[in-house]
């Protein structure tokens, strides 16, 4: 039965027998080609095992005849294998034009296999061969060649199904099959199954391109694959996501064995070209009974573990999963259910961080926090609940919520014939893909008539580096509306000062990671003070955050920092507390 698979391949086959006959288009053909293509023709030597070869094979082909054929009675039949994987069969007659100096007419059959390679089908393998119209209705059948060719034909079909085609290595479906193949083949022996991502892979794509990017993948690849011994597998199972399946004797032996995975991850050249070190983030997980225990439920535990190592940890990580990470991952889900409700019961508080003016310590505009206090006065942290919005999405319809409280609120402030303080609002980067949510953030916004500039967007730096030009893009629209655009956590990742002068945002707010251990770390000291210099420069406002101790206010305010922002004198607090403060004008102090 025909299906939308089938009749793509067979419009793709037709195109294909186009270029080759009638158009003799070598080019054009090649474009539709796999590099790791091999082609089988009707001559002794007509084998190509390669895309290179087979161009090469085209050239030779056009010196021998450099007309072009007819075609008769042409018939395509296409078989869909998998939503990646198609054949297609064909049957046609070419001939040469009556007046060419070589008179030629030839009945082919074709089989034509077709992957899809990064969303666009390629062609993998061509068998070609002539019919015998001498047998006429008649037949002959070799069952050793015939057996053969099906077994090679079928192990075509089997890597197609099961490898990477960037890499080389498997893929999620290969690894899957080559563990449960090394389990029966070693059913006694001890087994960690590991899954890792690449840190910060995004930003690689973005700095050095997609092309250093899949060199980056590649030779990952080929590194995990000097690896493995006798009874173990690698694999690519998405994007920047590998897994590797061990047999080890000891979990010394084992740890010893991944600790080397870490030098040997990849080639000194290619760190040496991106000017950076490779790091991952890995899940561990020792499988106590591979007889009864599936390779996806496997890999589900190695990726808890994987998701268990904070994201603002340093370097490479590895993490053993263990059962109360599960326990963890129920909790999650718990809290996810519960994040609705907790909207509709009113659970989630308003909370603001006074910003002070360094040099005189009154209040000049706040941070809007959350604080999620549930119907029995338990007390949530942020830290417990946003990082789990933001990985499960739940962080769309949140940030929303609390910029519809902030509204309320500042609304209210009006009302009373307050002047408003500027109040910024963390917003996820999640909501940059989104064409509407500007648009959306807007009409929130003027639903309660709240003025634009009152209100500044907080976007973490992480997304102004990995996906500048939506935030270009985004800073345009922003300035257009009125509103202020705020580079939070300045200092966490990998942005260069240079950066600051292609992002058009208007306020800089330094993360306390920068300002730690300034008292005795003169290289952090000249990057704040660099930072605050450049910043000035190009017009823009500094905002120091986690100033905790005297030391640390007093170098700001010599240094020429703008505002502040800190435990030391201004920790979060409901929004009627620091309405009361502003009210009052007070100089805040410790």
């Amino acid at each position: 039965m025909a299906t939308k698979i089938t009749n793509q391949l067979e419009v793709l086959t037709e195109r294909l027998a186009e270029l080759y006959f009638i158009k003799r288009d070598y080019t054009g053909l090649s474009g539709f080609l796999s590099e790791r293509i091999s082609w089988i023709g009707t001559g002794v030597n007509e084998i190509c095992s390669s895309k290179k070869e087979a161009v090469m094979f085209f050239e030779e082909e056009s010196r021998i005849y450099d007309g072009y054929f007819l075609i008769e009675n042409a018939w395509f039949h296409g078989i869909e294998i998998s939503s990646d994987l198609g054949i297609v069969m064909v049957t046609l007659t070419a001939k040469t034009l009556p007046d060419a100096s070589c008179v030629m007419k030839m009945p082919l059959r074709f089989s034509v296999v077709w992957h899809k390679d990064n969303n666009l089908w390629k062609v993998i393998h061509v068998h070609n061969s002539i019919a015998d119209t001498d047998l006429k209705e008649h037949n002959y059948f070799n069952i050793e060649a015939a057996q053969s060719a099906y077994s090679q034909m079928n192990e075509r079909l089997n890597n197609a199904v099961n490898t990477d085609p960037l890499t080389g290595i498997s893929n999620m479906t290969g690894f899957i099959h080559d563990t449960e193949k090394i389990f029966k083949k070693y059913p006694d022996d001890s087994y960690a199954i590991i899954k890792f991502g690449i840190k910060n892979f995004r930003y690689i794509n973005r700095v050095h391109g997609y092309g250093m990017g899949d060199k980056v993948l590649q030779n990952i690849a080929k590194n995990l694959k000097k690896t493995c011994r006798e009874g173990e597998t690698c694999a690519r199972i998405e994007k920047d996501i590998f897994a590797m399946t061990y047999r080890f004797l000891t979990k010394d032996e084992m740890s010893y064995r991944e600790k080397k995975v870490r030098t040997k991850l990849i080639d000194r050249r290619i760190s040496k070209k991106i000017n950076m070190d490779i790091c991952f983030v890995a899940g561990i997980y020792l499988p106590q009974d591979i007889r009864h225990e599936h390779v996806i439920d496997m890999l589900d535990k190695a990726l808890i573990a994987q998701q268990s190592v904070p994201k603002n940890i340093t370097g490479s990580r590895s993490v053993y999963y263990d059962d109360a990470m599960m326990n963890n991952m129920i909790q999650k889900n718990e809290l996810l259910e519960s994040a609705i409700p907790a909207m509709q019961n009113d659970e989630y508080k308003l909370y603001i961080q006074p910003q002070f003016d360094i040099q005189t310590h009154r209040i000049i505009s706040g941070e809007a926090l959350c604080r999620w206090q549930k119907e029995d006065g338990t007390l949530i942290p942020p830290n417990d609940f946003i990082p789990v919005f933001e990985e499960y999405g739940m962080i769309i319809s949140f940030d929303f919520h609390m910029l519809e409280l902030l509204c309320q609120q500042m609304r209210k402030w009006m009302d009373e014939g307050l002047e408003l303080k500027p109040v910024s609002i963390n917003q996820s980067r999640l909501h940059i893909e989104n064409e509407a949510y500007l648009e959306d953030f807007c009409s929130t916004v003027d639903r309660y008539g709240i003025p634009h500039e009152d209100i500044a967007f907080e976007l973490t730096e992480s997304a102004f580096v990995e996906q500048q030009d939506e935030m270009l893009k985004l800073a345009s629209n922003l300035h257009k509306r009125g509103f202020q655009l705020a580079i939070d956590d300045f200092g966490t990742g990998y942005a260069s000062l240079n950066f600051l002068s292609v992002v058009s945002a208007d306020i800089l707010k330094i993360d306390k990671c920068l300002l730690d251990g300034i008292e005795n770390n003169k290289r952090s000291r000249s990057i704040i003070e660099k930072t605050i210099e450049l910043a000035h420069e190009i017009d823009m406002t500094v905002i120091c955050e986690g100033i905790e101790t005297e030391e640390q206010l007093e170098y700001l305010s010599r240094i020429g920092c703008d505002i502040g922002q800190g435990f030391l004198i201004g920790r979060p607090m409901e929004s009627r507390q620091f309405e009361k403060l502003w009210m009052q004008d007070k100089v805040l102090s410790n």
